[in-house]
């Protein structure tokens, strides 16, 4: 009978919530461009860009939280 063979522990985690939305972000990035047929790249301007529409979107979701839980 073979050995059961387990996955690598990870050795990292995510640090915070917004990290998430980052991946997300850039994930989706990459998949537009493919499927526009674009050569699939990430400029630092488009990093920031990134990074500052994640910063939003997490900053909207605390205060839709915040206003739900005061409500």
């Amino acid at each position: 009978m073979a050995e059961k063979v387990l996955p690598p522990k990870r050795k990292w985690e995510m640090k915070s919530p917004i990290d998430s939305v980052i991946v997300d972000m850039i994930i989706d990035h990459f998949n537009t461009q493919s499927i526009e047929k674009k050569s699939e790249m990430l400029t630092g301007q488009n990093f920031t860009d990134i990074c500052l529409e994640a910063e939003r979107i997490y900053y909207e979701e605390i205060l839709i939280e915040n206003e739900m839980a005061s409500a």
